[in-house]
């Protein structure tokens, strides 16, 4: 067709063949000037009317969606929980259920915590003692103070005829923090080895505060532990770890703290700067509620 026209071109005004192909050319560029507005402005308007209608349904989609959240507002007020005052009422933290003590003002997870220490053999003998527990705030103590069914100090406790055992002149009474491995081998199934490692036990743990203990010395048997029991005087008194000031070193000897715990202590202290009670190290990670009421009577912030 193209090869028609030219040769049309050639003859019939007599242009060249280079002409032939410019005139060409030309007219081609003259005819698309023509039409390419034309179908621009087509489908310009088309545009338009197409965005012109989604415009519409996105309007409308708008006021429907704005009419069920009205509806759902109407349908839904807010509901608020009442809020529930803490009660004070005498309790005996040694018998207290759950749900006593979260109505007593403790949380949900202090009370769990306290539970817990019960049913692992923990028991509290002074109305302090309940400031150990994890998450229990001294300010709540003071607050419930007057409503704790226990005393304030340990009385001095009286001298008892021991029944089990009948205490005789060759069999008396002794401070199982100062025994010797002779005294603690008067008690019948304690011998040589069994006094030795009762003694070095006692020794790494810096003395024995509860009869408890008695149960971690290895090759001691129940009986042998009530017997000891009655024989022995626990008074409490221990040897105390400064938790500002000891090293590294002297924290991770005692039994109950291994290398990383003690490590944790010693950064802890670097960051909060001088601790003036022990419960400040709880928030430790690493440290349990139960290893915390473990290794308490063993530290002191103070020399």
């Amino acid at each position: 067709m193209i090869r028609f026209i030219r040769q049309w071109i050639i003859d019939t005004l007599g242009f060249s063949k280079s002409e032939a192909n410019g005139t060409l050319v030309l007219i081609l560029v003259t005819f698309l000037a023509a039409v390419l507005p034309k179908i621009y402005l087509i489908e310009s308007r088309s545009d338009k009317e197409s965005f012109t209608a989604d415009q519409e349904s996105l309007r409308q989609w708008g006021e429907e969606l704005e009419s069920f959240l009205e509806l759902k507002e109407f349908k839904s007020p807010e509901i608020t929980s009442p809020i529930v005052e803490p009660k004070s009422f005498p309790f005996d933290p040694n018998t207290a259920s759950l749900q006593d003590l979260i109505s007593l003002g403790f949380s949900e997870k202090a009370s769990t915590n306290l539970i817990n220490y019960r049913e692992h053999g923990g028991s509290f003998k002074v109305k302090s003692d309940l400031s150990k527990i994890y998450g229990i705030s001294e300010e709540r103590v003071q607050a419930l103070w007057s409503k704790i069914q226990l005393p304030e100090v340990i009385a001095p406790k009286e001298s008892k005829i021991v029944p089990v055992e009948k205490v005789t002149e060759s069999k008396k009474r002794f401070d199982i923090n100062r025994a010797t491995a002779a005294d603690l081998q008067t008690v019948r199934g304690i011998g040589p080895v069994l006094s030795e490692r009762i003694v070095t036990f006692r020794d790494k743990l810096g003395g024995f505060h509860s009869n408890d203990q008695l149960r971690e010395v290895y090759g001691l048997d129940p009986e042998v532990i009530n017997k000891l029991s009655h024989l022995a005087i626990f008074t409490g008194e221990v040897r105390k770890i400064n938790i500002n000031t000891d090293s590294l070193k002297h924290l991770y000897t005692h039994p109950y703290i291994d290398y990383n715990l003690a490590r944790a202590i010693v950064s802890f202290r670097k960051q909060q700067g001088h601790l003036d009670s022990v419960s400040q190290i709880k928030p430790i990670k690493i440290l349990s509620d139960s290893l915390y009421q473990k290794i308490y009577p063993y530290l002191s912030p103070n020399p």
